[in-house]
């Protein structure tokens, strides 16, 4: 009995054998079908087309090759694209026809020029960082971290071009040679510290040789480099002298640099013209400078007025504001110079005047004012709202009397606290119950916050029947004190020396009292009677030896006899 398996691989045998048999007998067919839908079997026409495009494709690989690796064939695109740029600077720049009254800058064929050229100087920037990083790239295998001791991309392509393969145990004769691709000796190029850095770094360097290829390709990348940098220096000086014919005023006001810069973004000096003043900042500005992790940019818009020569003196702080003051400048300046006035320039010398004035006046330090004297002090007192309400507010916000005494401390006297334990638990008491207040002035009372008794209530100093005396009725009823009815203070007066003794008397209950030293004699007296009527003639009866033989101590109670021994047991 076959297995599953057997059956499976007998039924794709069978299926293998139908699909040959078939395409025996009809594959013909079938396969000239396709041929003459897709078009297949092509004549002779198609063919030629063929070879042609390769022929193209192999051209066009062999230019590639010839203009180098890709990294740096921009930049060989570029100064191929310059060479006509050039030649007619080169033809032009001994002679300059005049701009004509009543002429428009832009139908001028020379004003097309400086355009391009304006507009590829400012394109060389971005190839020469493009090759200088081509040449640190493959020259590291030689000298690693010759880039970081050489940082401009200029020196450092002439020195590579100058080192090359030589010695680097012998900088110093290298150096002096003239003998190199540049025309120079490499100390000419390079300040005596950085030589001297280069040389001894040269010693240490664990590079390796470069081929003959590698080398060849280096060196032609130099030599790239530094025809860029002379392309873009032929560029810029072309500029900075036609711009005093185009635009005088404006390049009198902020150089001829910028000027051209602006006129070339803004699509002419019409259209700089046409611009309004708050848009003058944001042209040239790289969008991608706000971009990144940091939140922090400072100024925004940083294009070709920021880096302009007038602002770069300017405090970071202070940009943004000398921006608006030099951009209002410039529209003036470029519109006349769109209408052919001042060709002399001295508009744009009095716009340049007014904004470094303005300018000056911003950055300068404040004035040193001296030490001004303090106005004189208004004695008035201030108005202060009056009334029973007033004070009353007042009253309850006002700090008592306690509370004063509380906050002043005695001189060399510790003050007594009250509360358990130290540190907050506790509260110092101060200067209250203080016999001595310290105070050598006599608390003033103010008569307007005064409190005043009634009609009703006169307290002291009220009328009686003797007259102008006092009336302390029910004053002091308790203890010893007197009740003095019909006979004020002033009938027999406070500690009268007939007395011979004080008024005034202390007692546990009421405190300070006025009593009458003849009625508390009296009280005394009376008080003794009655102590010595149970008291004085007391004995003990519980102890034996008689009252004859005890003894009396000073207040007239008698002294116990000491007990009887006990007798001793033998």
């Amino acid at each position: 009995m076959a297995t599953l398996e057997q059956e499976l691989m007998a039924d794709f045998a069978d299926l293998g054998s139908e699909e040959e048999q078939g395409f025996g007998d009809g594959g013909g067919d079938d396969l000239a079908d396709l041929e003459k839908d897709f078009g297949g079997g092509a004549d002779e026409d198609g063919n030629e087309d063929m070879a042609e495009e390769e022929e193209e494709y192999a051209a066009e690989q062999r230019k590639k090759k010839h203009k180098g690796p890709a990294d740096i064939r921009g930049a060989t695109n570029l100064l191929a694209k310059l060479q006509p740029i050039l030649q007619q600077i080169d033809e032009v720049k001994d002679h300059m026809e005049e701009v004509l009254d009543g002429e428009s800058i832009e139908d001028n064929p020379e004003y097309q020029l400086l355009k391009e050229a304006n507009e590829f100087s400012t394109q060389i920037d971005d190839e020469i960082t493009a090759v200088h990083k081509f040449i640190r790239d493959h020259y590291s295998l030689r000298f690693p971290y010759l880039e970081e001791l050489i940082k401009n991309p200029v020196d450092y392509a002439k020195t590579v071009a100058i080192i090359r393969n030589g010695p680097l145990d012998d900088i110093k004769a290298i150096s002096q040679d003239p003998d190199n691709v540049v025309g120079v000796p490499l100390k000419n190029i390079l300040d005596a510290p950085s030589l001297m850095v280069v040389t001894v770094e040269a010693i240490r360097a664990a590079g390796r040789e470069l081929s003959d290829a590698e080398l060849d390709l280096i060196t032609n990348a130099c030599v790239l480099l530094l025809d860029l940098d002379k392309a873009k220096g032929v560029l810029t000086a072309y500029v900075q002298s036609r711009m005093n014919v185009f635009a005088p005023n404006l390049t009198t006001l902020i150089g001829s640099l910028t000027a051209a810069q602006l006129i070339n973004y803004a699509g002419g000096l019409a259209g700089l013209a046409k611009t309004p003043a708050c848009n003058i900042p944001p042209l040239g500005s790289n969008k991608a400078s706000g971009l990144g992790l940091s939140t922090n940019v400072g100024i925004r818009h940083q294009g070709f007025l920021y880096h302009s020569p007038m602002l770069q003196t300017i405090r970071q702080d202070l940009k943004i504001q000398a921006m608006r003051i030099v951009s209002a400048k410039l529209i003036l300046a470029a519109r006349v110079d769109l209408v052919h006035q001042a060709r002399d320039g001295s508009t744009g010398q009095q716009l340049k005047e007014d904004c470094e004035r303005r300018l000056d006046k911003l950055t300068e330090p404040p004035k040193n004012q001296g030490v001004r004297a303090l106005p004189t002090p208004d004695d008035k007192p201030s108005r202060k709202r009056g009334g029973r309400r007033a004070r009353k507010a007042k009253e309850a916000t006002a700090m008592t009397e306690i509370r004063k005494a509380q906050n002043r401390m005695a001189f060399g006297k510790e003050e007594k606290e009250v509360g358990y334990g130290a540190g907050d638990s506790t509260r110092g008491m101060g200067m209250i119950g203080a016999t001595d207040t310290g105070r050598v002035r006599a608390l003033q009372i103010d008569s307007k916050t005064r409190a005043k008794l009634s009609k009703k209530n006169p307290g002291w100093g009220g009328d009686t029947t003797l007259g102008s005396g006092t009336s302390l009725k029910g004053f002091g009823a308790s203890g010893t004190s007197t009740t003095l009815r019909a006979s004020g203070l002033r009938t027999g007066g406070v500690g009268a020396p007939a007395a011979g003794t004080s008024s005034i008397a202390f007692t546990p209950v009421q405190g300070l009292e006025l009593v009458d030293p003849k009625v508390r004699e009296e009280m005394n007296r009376k008080r003794k009677a009655d102590d010595d009527r149970w008291f004085k003639g007391g004995t003990f009866t519980q102890l034996g030896g008689g009252g004859g033989g005890a003894k009396v101590d000073s207040g007239g109670f008698k002294v116990p006899a000491l007990p009887m021994k006990k007798p001793n047991k033998s």
